[in-house]
This record gives structure tokens, C-alpha cells and sequence, in this order.
């Protein structure tokens, strides 16, 4: 009997494996699709497309781009949480699945229920100001805002949104006093910082370039870790306030979180391979992107720190679902 048991093991061990080679090898049997949570044109939209193209080469189908805009990218991960999971439908994933959960006690989806592919892109700010503050860099922008607390103000989409985040950490990390004015639309925020209505915004760095050059915004800090290849005259804001790092712009493939592990992983190689192509790298660079190309162990720790960290900022700011 006990022959019988290791027997059978060993044939479930066998059948098992064979499942998963067979998984990977059928895959992909018919077009992807890969969803985004925006309209298109948006730096999402944008990234996802890119991608699309190279891999479509790789995989030998053809790989598309559905837009399903609303609730903040939630029903875009809700139709992906929903999808087969074959892998042949997958989620553009942006920040809002770590700050969703922390903003809103009900949501579309359930941000466990989609699987890490792989972190694809990150894609920093740039913290502009009014061209006639006082201020031409990011240390007199600070020793201002400590001379003046609560004087300077900011404008942002609201709470969670990019600039919210950006300059809320900005806040904590250099201790000073900066005011929030909420927008409906982030151009008007621009444009009334071009007016010097208020004094501080920023813009991803793709949109800021035309306002940069004609000198009706100044460029202070990019909000990555370190300097963006695009804009690498500009420091970042870390070389003045140490341990910043507010890269809001993370762009990452998910699954359906029963997706087969053979599956993934070949979605994770191919990404891989997308994000070495030269094309590719330069083009996304060119809209302020930086190419990661992750394996799914890595771009889950990512969430995981990017959890950890503004949790602490929320709890600090005693920000609560609602």
C-alpha cells in the first residue's frame, strides 16, 4: 500500500508538472488584451501601448489596448480581477491599488485578487513654481516656506492624487507648512500657477517641458530618488530633503490572481525582453518614463514598500477610508 501511495505521488507530482509546461507552451493561444483604467492619450494609455507593440512581437499575437475609464482605474481592475485567468487579459496597474484601499472602504475590486507581473515603468514629477517666487531652488523654496508657514500654497486633483501625495510627503519629510488648494482639473492648477495664483505644482515631467522652456513655470526637484534621465539638469528632491522619494507614476502588468505561475512567468520574460529594446527605452523616455522590465517577486516587494510608506504618511495625516 505504501508502494501504491509513493507510486501515486509521484504520477500526481509528474501530471502537475507536465500541467504547467503544457500551460506555458499553449500560451498565448489567441489575442491579449491589456486594460487600462484611463482614457487614452493618458501617460497609462500611453505606457500600455508602447508595451503592446513590442509585445505583440514577442509573443506572436496580437496584443491590444482596451480602455475602461472610471472610479479611478476600479473598473478596469475589476474586469481584469473577473477575467479568465489564462493570462490573456491583463491589468496596466498605476499607484491607485495601493492608496485605493486606503482612501475607500468600498471598492470595484479586490486589489488581492490580481497577481504581479511585472513593474514595467516608473515615471517621477517635477515640483514647478511660479517664475517669480523668490525662489530658484529647492532649498530656497524650503527655507521660504519655513520663514513663511502656510503662506506658500499648492495645487492638487484632491487627496490621493499625484500631487496631493507629492508634495504631502514633501511636507513631512522637510517640516514645513505648505497650503493644499484642491482642483477639479489639473489645468486650471497649472494655469494658476503660471499666474502666480498659487505658487506650487507638479506636473508630470512630459507635460511641464513646453511651460519649462518658455519660461512660464520653474523647475525645482524631480520627485524620483534620483535625477530623471529626462530632465537630468534638475536634482532631485532627495539631494536636498534625504530619504524623498514620491515617484507616483508606477506602471505595472497584473493578472487574474489564479493565472497559472508558468503563465506569468512568461509574461514576466517577455516584458523583460520589451524593456531591453533600445525603441522602446528611448521612446518611453521621452514621455519621463524610467524602463524597469521586474520579475513578479520584485515588483510585489515594490508594493508592498510603496504600501508601507504611505500608510505611514496617511496615518500621520489621520487620512481614514471613507
Amino acid at each position: 500500500m505504501r508502494f501504491i501511495a509513493c507510486a501515486a505521488a509521484a504520477c500526481l507530482a509528474v501530471l502537475s508538472s507536465s500541467g504547467v509546461a503544457c500551460a506555458a507552451e499553449a500560451f498565448p493561444s489567441r489575442p491579449l488584451r491589456i486594460v487600462v483604467g484611463f482614457t487614452p492619450g493618458t501617460t497609462t494609455d500611453i505606457t500600455a501601448r508602447l508595451l503592446a507593440e513590442r509585445l505583440t512581437e514577442l509573443l506572436g499575437e496580437n496584443v491590444l489596448v482596451e480602455n475602461r475609464p472610471g472610479a479611478n482605474s476600479g473598473l478596469a481592475n475589476q474586469l481584469v480581477e473577473r477575467a479568465t485567468p489564462d493570462g490573456h487579459t491583463v491589468l496596466m496597474g498605476t499607484l491607485s491599488l495601493v492608496t485605493g484601499p486606503m482612501l475607500y472602504k468600498e471598492l470595484p475590486f479586490d486589489p488581492k485578487a490580481l497577481a504581479p507581473v511585472s513593474l514595467v515603468v516608473l515615471a517621477a514629477n517635477v515640483i514647478c513654481v511660479y517664475p517669480g517666487l523668490p525662489a530658484k531652488t529647492l532649498k530656497d523654496l524650503v527655507d521660504l516656506a519655513r520663514r513663511e508657514p502656510g503662506k506658500l500654497r499648492y495645487g492638487s486633483s484632491g487627496r490621493g492624487s499625484s500631487a496631493f501625495l507629492t508634495l504631502e510627503l514633501f511636507k513631512s519629510l522637510a517640516q514645513v507648512d505648505l497650503q493644499e488648494i484642491p482642483y477639479k482639473a489639473t489645468s486650471q492648477a497649472v494655469t494658476d500657477t503660471m499666474s502666480g495664483l498659487i505658487q506650487i505644482y507638479p506636473p508630470n515631467i512630459v507635460s511641464a517641458f513646453p511651460m519649462l522652456k518658455t519660461g512660464r513655470l520653474r523647475a525645482l526637484a524631480v520627485t524620483s530618488a534620483k535625477r530623471s534621465p529626462s530632465m537630468p539638469d534638475v536634482p532631485a528632491v532627495s539631494e536636498v530633503v534625504p530619504g524623498y522619494d514620491a515617484t507616483t507614476g508606477v506602471y505595472g502588468i497584473l493578472a487574474p490572481a489564479k493565472t497559472p505561475k508558468a503563465v506569468i512567468e512568461r509574461l514576466e520574460k517577455a516584458i523583460a525582453a520589451a524593456s531591453r529594446n533600445p525603441t522602446f527605452r528611448d521612446r518611453l523616455q521621452a514621455e519621463g518614463g524610467e524602463v524597469v522590465g521586474s520579475t513578479a517577486q520584485e515588483y510585489a516587494r515594490y508594493l508592498d514598500v510603496q504600501r508601507d510608506k504611505w500608510g505611514r504618511l496617511f496615518t500621520k495625516l489621520g487620512i481614514k477610508p471613507e
